[in-house]
This record gives structure tokens, sequence and C-alpha cells, in this order.
């Protein structure tokens, strides 16, 4: 049943006040003779004539004279309120429900403290003009003109011109002019870092200054929520539900998109007198595995990039295309300041190399899924003849990302995707079965890669005739429900097309960002993630994701923050709502041993080195001694299983002392694990913080056998060899109850017996979480390298922090290329 119409005037909130204005104007017009006394006389000649001499031609027509007279006072304090409200200074009754420009206020500023912010915010505005005047405020400048005659404000005034007209060359600054409306350019560094854009809009300027936003920043903003890390504002996840969706569309149908724009790229320009000096540096920084010839081929090269300076573990990941005599580098934002340094540094004295900062001027788009490849080829309209835009969109419908081979690298001109009113599905190719393959086959040899995306004229042209939104609706409606048809001064655009390991990689012209982006929105079954999206399917696919890589300088910076934080929060908390991490008795003992609050890398490092001492020494199973040991150093030599909670205490109390002076560089320079091989001589170590060699570790991905739990910052520890099929019985259900009770086999016998102790502790657990892919818990972790020697495969025991039951892994070592 449809509901009745409002009443008219129900939500009108200026009814009251109406009906108030016409009650005066009825009273006002009853007490004035004008309207209600008709003139005297008898005839119509004595009515004109006594209402010219009282003021009025016309009969039953108000008298103006009296009545303002009448009105005198009411007018006189309109005009006195008007003036005090045009100047702020009317009180708040006189301006209830009203703007300083007289106008009625909005409904969410009508009644409560926010009609104040009227007033508040013109004295703020007055007072801030005056300060600005006195050069009180950032960015202003005291000036007298008093002191000042007219020839020297005239010669100040032309010297503020020309610098507005005339800018100084630098070498190091290009910029191009702008042949556009909409203001797009490339923002390009010149063997120098890139600034921030100079073309701006002034009222985003400010929220810009420490964290540059993203070319999609506006769209993701109102989709997702944002944070802020590497100096950037990126999109950590979906506002809506998109666990279940984002895995099911990575897998079984769709796609999922990431704007990785903030994944910062650099172009060496080279002369081939200088490609022995190019291979030599790569050869430094990749611990040889980089080979200039194998680029030259047209593959790209994906692996890790070392600090040339300290080559022990590698600073993180790099992906090198090679274009002609340009070469591109892709890396990520917490490691680009280190690798560019040290890039400007090596080159710095070799002529004909110039080294492009192009963070702010090629943007890209990762996207992974069945439907991938389908989706990129719906937004790539071209209409020029070339051989590897034929190739890109021959694979039709290859919905394995495996079927393509890693490192293929596909770069053509498109055009804009706004001139077509959808994104359309390409065609099926009219190739057989064998041609598809034998183009497969053809994209290990030597392609055709164009360096147009890696040109600053190409990237400056491309931008010459960008239409506006404006321009671009005008040329629509002449077309309307039509593709728009393509003119010869229409600009194309240069792509790059990469296949990664997991994905497909779209890079682009910055300001080309947001067209594609929005046209590959529409694509059907394409979904949008954020960073931890990107962390969910690496997990699943058991790659190591960026908060994985503990190993390098920055990821063990962010353990330590994130350990930190977890500790402030907890302290905060009142004692009755937080969890006593010492009174648990876990892994035989009382108490946590290992940080609860997250990576405790350093005490794990003291533990392993301590237990490996003591089996070399022969005495891991001894408990107590009467007398303790210790060296020239005084600092105690393990002699029993004792000795390790002590040990262990007393490296995490001086790791905190050295914290609390704000000596966090000496930590940094004792990172307590590493990936590099090396010989321990456990003889001879001193068990201090500065003498303490690290710890190899080795990276594995953890799947649970049935039932069970995997957090972060879990612990894994060794499973005895004796009660290994105890622990896979009871994991796997089939040993359930005894005599039809409901109580499992390990709750009957004694449970120390099968429980691992502190001395079994192995690793630790970087991320976890559920696997939809297997419909169990999978992690991440790092293992001590010696407990999985000669192995590839096993089982582990995981216990979560602040938990006292143990689950049984499988785990399998992860290959670092």
């Amino acid at each position: 049943m449809d509901s009745l119409p409002p009443k008219p005037g129900a939500y009108n909130p200026t009814v009251k006040r109406t009906k108030l204005y016409n009650s005066r104007q009825i009273r006002a017009q009853l007490n004035d003779p004008a309207f209600t006394k008709q003139p005297k006389g008898s005839n119509v000649a004595k009515q004109i004539r006594q209402s010219i001499s009282s003021g009025g031609m016309i009969a039953n027509k108000l008298n103006i004279p009296d009545y303002l007279a009448a009105r005198d006072f009411e007018i006189k304090a309109w005009i006195k309120w008007a003036s005090k409200l045009k100047m702020g200074k009317a009180s708040c009754w006189g301006t209830k429900g009203v703007t300083p420009s007289g106008k009625p206020l909005a409904k969410k500023l009508g009644r409560g403290r926010q009609r104040w912010d009227i007033l508040r915010k013109i004295k703020i505005l007055k007072y801030a003009a005056k300060w600005k005047i006195k050069g009180k405020l950032p960015g202003s400048e005291y000036i007298s003109y008093s002191d000042i005659n007219l020839r020297k404000r005239l010669k100040l005034l032309k010297k503020e011109l020309e610098k507005l007209e005339t800018r100084e060359n630098n070498e190091n600054d290009y910029t191009p002019s702008i042949k556009n409306k909409v203001g797009s350019h490339d923002n390009t560094g010149l063997n120098t870092f890139s600034k921030v854009s100079k073309i701006v809009n002034v009222k985003y300027a400010v929220r810009q200054r420490k964290f540059r936003w993203l070319p999609t920043h506006i769209w993701h903003a109102k989709r997702a929520k944002m944070i802020k890390r590497w100096e950037w504002n990126i999109p950590n996840e979906p506002t809506q539900r998109c666990y279940r969706s984002t895995s099911r569309s990575s897998r079984i149908k769709g796609a999922v998109a990431f704007d990785t724009s903030y994944m910062n790229t650099f172009v060496i320009n080279n002369d081939i007198t200088n490609n022995e000096e190019l291979e030599k540096y790569f050869k430094r920084v990749t611990k040889g595995k980089l080979n200039l010839k194998s680029l030259k081929a047209g593959l790209a090269w994906d692996g890790y990039v070392y600090d040339y300076e300290d080559s022990k573990d590698p600073l993180g990941k790099i992906l090198v295309v090679q274009a002609g005599t340009k070469i591109l580098g892709r890396v990520h934002p917490s490691i680009f300041t280190t690798v560019f340094s040290q890039l400007l540094n090596w080159f710095r004295e070799t002529e004909g190399v110039n080294i492009h900062d192009c963070k702010y001027s090629l943007a890209s788009i990762e996207i992974t899924g069945p439907k991938a490849l389908t989706a990129l080829q719906s937004i790539c309209f071209s209409e020029k003849e070339c051989k590897s835009f034929r190739n890109f969109m021959n694979l039709h419908k290859l919905n394995d990302l495996n079927t393509i081979p890693n490192g293929t690298v596909f770069t053509f001109d498109v055009q804009d995707p706004r001139f077509f009113t959808k994104p359309s599905l390409p065609s099926k190719p009219n190739i057989t079965y064998d041609e598809q393959l034998n183009i497969l086959v053809s994209l290990k040899r030597k392609p055709d890669i164009s360096d147009s995306l890696l040109d600053i004229e190409r990237r400056a042209m491309s931008y010459n005739s960008q239409l506006s939104l404006t321009e671009l609706g005008q040329r629509k409606a002449k077309y309307p429900g039509e593709n728009i048809p393509y003119k010869s001064t229409d600009a194309y655009i240069s792509v790059m097309v990469i296949k990664s390991e997991d994905k497909w990689i779209f890079m682009m012209p910055w300001y080309w960002m947001v067209p594609f982006w929005h046209s590959l929105m529409h694509v059907p079954h394409v979904n949008f993630g954020g960073f931890k999206q990107l962390e969910q399917l690496r997990l699943e696919k058991g790659l190591l994701g960026w908060s994985d890589m503990v190993f390098t300088r920055d990821g063990f910076i962010q353990c330590e923050i994130e350990r930190e934080e977890t500790e402030k929060k907890w302290r905060k908390r009142p004692k009755s709502k937080r969890v006593e991490y010492t009174k648990i008795k876990v892994d035989g003992r009382v108490g946590e041993l290992l940080s609860p609050f997250g990576l405790d890398w350093r005490g794990l490092q003291t533990l392993r080195l301590v237990v490996q001492k003591l089996i070399n020494d022969g005495n891991i199973d001894t408990l107590t001694t009467n007398r303790r040991k210790f060296d020239e150093k005084m600092n105690l030599v393990p002699q029993s299983r004792n000795d390790v909670e002590f040990l262990v205490q007393a490296i995490q109390s001086s790791e905190l002392q050295l914290k609390n002076k704000n000596m966090h560089s000496t930590l940094l320079k004792y990172k307590p694990i590493t990936l590099e091989r090396s010989e321990i001589e456990y003889s001879s170590i001193s068990f201090n913080i500065p003498q303490l060699p690290p710890l190899q570790v080795v990276a594995i991905k953890l799947s649970c056998v049935n039932s069970g739990n995997i957090k972060a910052n879990a612990r894994i520890f060794t499973v005895p060899k004796d009660n290994l099929s105890i622990w896979t019985e009871v994991s796997s259900g089939k040993v359930k109850t005894l005599s039809a009770s409901n109580m499992r086999v390990c709750s009957m016998v004694d449970p120390e017996k099968y429980t691992p102790q502190i001395t079994d502790l192995v690793g630790l657990v970087t991320s976890g979480t559920f696997n939809l892919t297997q419909g169990k818990f999978a992690g991440i972790g790092y293992v001590d390298a010696d407990a999985v020697k000669g192995q590839e495969l096993g089982f582990f025991l995981v216990r979560n922090v602040s938990s006292t039951s143990y689950s049984l892994t499988k785990w399998a070592k992860i290959p670092l290329h």
C-alpha cells in the first residue's frame, strides 16, 4: 500500500517564520487608514483632490510618508544590524540561521555550536590578513612600503615579473612546454631525483607535501581504505568485504587489478661503447645472476638487487628490461633511494650515460587472474600496423598465466580508450592452433621492443593532443552511442606489457593512467585490490610478499617498528583487559621466552646459537650445573639447558637498553639474521650483541595437515621422530576417543612427553591466514638453516602466541632467485 503524500509545507523549515511575517503585515495594514478608510467626499473629484492633498494619488493604497514615519525605528534598527553583519560584529541573536551575506543557513549550520563558526571564521580571516601584512605567517615577508619610494617599488615588481617569465636553465630540471588544457606534463629528473610536480591543484598541494597521490587517488579514496607508506598514499584494501572474491577472481573466473604506480622506475640511457661498464655494474649488484646478453634477447629479468658495498643480503627485488640503448629498472619504493643513489655514484664519471628518475612520469597496473590477458586486450585499440601488437592480440583467451613464458615483453602504441563507448572483448583471431603455438615459441626469441615509452620527448608528445573532458564531450555529442572516429592529430600512447612470475604488468605515461584504469574497471569480472590483497595472493601461491622479506634492511626495520607499536598498545590497556604472557605455561616453562608482540629475531638468533653450541659441546642433555663459566669478556659460556633462557633474556635486556639510548643504528648494524651461508665456530662465540654471528635462515611455506590455525609471529618447532606417528594420527582425526569418551588420546597421556620444549624452537612465522585454495590455514616463515639441512620437505609443529595448542604442518622450501 502506498503511503499518503506529505502535508503541504510539512517539511518546510520557514513555515513558522512566514506565518509570523504575514501576521505582522496584516496587523500593520489594519492599523493604517490608507488601507481601511476611503477618502471622504460626495463625488469622484473631491476624492481625488483629498487623496492628492494627503499624499496618495489612488485610493486604498499605502501612504508612504506616513508609513515610513511609523516604521522609522524598525528601519534604523535593520540598517544598523545589516552594517554590523557586514563587519562581522553582529550578535548571535541577530545572526541566528543567517550567513554573513544575509542568506539562510544550511540545515547542518542551523543550530547548536556550529552557528558560531560564521563569526569565528570571519575573525580568523581578519587576524590572518593582519599577520600576513606584518610578515608573521610562514612564507610571508614584511615589507614596509612607507620606506620605499615609487622607483624602488617598480624595480621590485619588475624583478618578480622576471622570475615568473624566465627560469634559470638547469641541466637537472626537465620542464617541457605544456600543449594541452589539462596540465599533463612529463616530470622526469635527469641525473637527479625528480621532485613533486610543480603543476598541482592548489587545493590539494598541502596534502601532498610528504605523501604523494597516485593518479587514481580520487577514484580509490571513494572505494578503498588508504594508508600512507613510502612517501605515497596508496590503497590498503577495498571498503567492501573482498577476501573470498579476491581469491576466487584470481583463480576461477575474472581478474584482480592493482594500481602499482608507487613502484618507482628509472631509465639508463647509454651509448653502445659503455656496455662493458653497464655489464660490470649489473653483475656487481645482482651477484652475477643478470647478464646483459639475456636482456638483449628481449626478455625481462626479475630478481634480487644487492648493495654493491655490502652484498651479504639483498635490498629487495628489481625488474630490468632493455629496449634498444635504454634500460628500464623497476624497484620497490622502500629501496629506490638507495638503488638510485648508488647508480648515480657508479656512473658519475662515465661519459654518455644518463640516468632518468621516472617515478613521477611512468605509471603501472598489475593484474592477475585467468581473465587478466583478456582484460588488457579489451582496453587496447590500435590502427597502426605493429607486429608486437598483432602477436599480443593473437594470444586470445589464454587463461593460464603459466602458458606464456615469464619475462615476455610487448611494446606498442594504442589509442585513447575514452574514444570508445565501452571496453570490447577481442574477437577470436583467424589463426590456427598451430600458428598460436608458433607465436608462443617465438616469444623467447629476440622480439622487436620499442623504446618510445622510455623516451622523454615521446611521452611529452603523447600529451600534446590529450583532450579535456569538455572537448571529449563535444566530440561525443556528434556521435551519440558510437565510437569517436580517430583523427590524424589525435594522440597515440606508448605502452609496455610485461609478463612476470604470477601477473601482468601494464606500464604507460603517468597522466594516461586514469583513462586506462577507468576503462579497465568496466571490463566484466575485473575487481580491484589494495596492498593487503597483493599480500594475500602471494601467500596463496606460496611466494614471498613484501612483509615476508625480513632479511632485507627495510623489512627488518618494519618488524622492529611493528613490535614496538604493538607493545605500546598492550601497555595502554588495563591489566584486566590484557593477556599476561609471563604466566602462560608453554614449551616446558612458564611464560613466553621470545617477545610476544612481534618477530623477535635477535632472541631466536641467541637461542639457536646457544642450542647449537650445547650440541657441539655434548651438553644438550645437561639440565643444570653447579658453577657458571665466563669468558675473558665476562660473558656467560653456556653449559646446560638452563643457560638457554638466561642468555636469551640477557641479550633481550641489552637490546632494550640500546633502544632506550636511541642507539637503533647499532642494532641495525648487527642484523640478527641473514641468507648468506657461512661456517660458524661455536667454540669461540662470545654472547654479546656485537660478537654474535648472524643466524642463517631459510624461507619456507607451511600448511596445516588437517586442523589447526597459523597466525603471524607463531613459533615453529621441530617434531621428534619418535613422536611423529602420534602427532600425525591425532591431527588427521584417525585417533579420537577411548571407550566412547570424548577425550583425545593426547589428553590421556603425559603431555610433557609429546609437546616440544624451548630447545626445539627453530623459527618464526612472518605471515599466516586461511588459504582458500587449500581449505586450510597456511603461512610463510623462516627457520634455522641447520634445522632443515639436506631436506626439501618435512613436518613442523606450529604454536601461536599466547596459545597452548600445537598444530602439525607440512613445510617446503621457497627458492630465492
